[in-house]
């Protein structure tokens, strides 16, 4: 119910998402500083501040709500308000874990979790917009407004490139093939 609600107003998730990045950036300022994330985490390399969060965060949510509404509209049957919202909490769900083993530095874990997503596109859909704003909202209190999103681009483009292929693509190649046999 309320997921359907969000998906008429796309206000009643963005507002407290802003408020909660804003929260968060705040306490960051008034403890020692905004943080600055680096690429491959090497201070070398550049760096994005998580003030970039007040921005992304609230767009991408905009953008990837109305996505899920328009996907919703078009087809109810295979993408219903319970598959967005298990989606959603999926993706959260997923986004913290990966969040607590890097809190952890339990990296020799996280190097094969982040990776799930790719296996499991196999058998499901991981590739939609409500995955991936739950992914997103559970990894900026770790990693900030900018990376998550490049993160969760990357695992989402391989995810949906395994769907298509072995869902869709590998049984048209061997429909076409047995076709030509007979």
């Amino acid at each position: 119910m309320i997921t359907q609600k969000i998906l008429q107003n796309k206000f009643l998730f963005i507002i407290p998402v802003t408020v909660l990045v804003g929260l968060h950036i705040l306490w960051e300022y008034f403890n020692g500083g905004v943080t600055t994330h680096y690429l491959l985490a090497r201070e070398d390399l550049p760096g994005i501040s998580n003030w970039w969060g007040l921005l992304t965060i609230p767009l991408l949510s905009w953008i990837l709500i109305s996505l899920s509404k328009w996907l919703h509209n078009k087809n109810q049957t295979t993408y219903s308000i319970s598959k967005i919202t298990n989606g959603f909490i999926g993706g959260l769900v997923f986004g913290i874990l990966i969040s607590l083993l890097w809190e952890f530095r339990l990296e020799n874990i996280l190097s094969y979790a982040i990776l799930l997503p790719i296996p499991i596109a196999l058998f499901l859909r991981v590739h939609l917009p409500g995955n991936l704003l739950g992914f997103i909202i559970g990894l900026t209190y770790t990693f900030g407004g900018i990376l998550p999103i490049g993160i969760g681009t990357v695992l989402i483009i391989g995810s949906f490139l395994i769907w298509t292929i072995f869902r869709k693509g590998l049984p048209f190649i061997f429909q076409k093939i047995n076709q030509s046999i007979h």
